[in-house]
């Protein structure tokens, strides 16, 4: 099995708490991926230490939205 974080482009459970969520969620964002998962992702089960946060590593709703008038106001 590939060891490397390895999110998957479509709907489903994300681990908040893997120390490579940052990673993968920057893949995301550059790709504009509006879901991504992990999957058969290796470290989907990691866990870093640190606060948890009030979501669950279940949840795969966004808790915010960016407004689409930030991109009328940049440049």
């Amino acid at each position: 099995m590939d060891k490397n974080p390895n999110p998957v482009h479509n709907n489903g459970s994300r681990n908040l708490f893997c120390p490579y969520y940052g990673d993968c969620l920057d893949h995301a964002a550059k790709l504009h991926w509006e879901a991504w998962a992990c999957f058969d992702c290796y470290h989907k089960m990691l866990r870093e230490a640190g606060a948890e946060g009030p979501f669950s590593s279940g949840d795969t709703t966004p808790y915010y939205r960016i407004s689409p008038e930030i991109y009328l106001h940049a440049g």
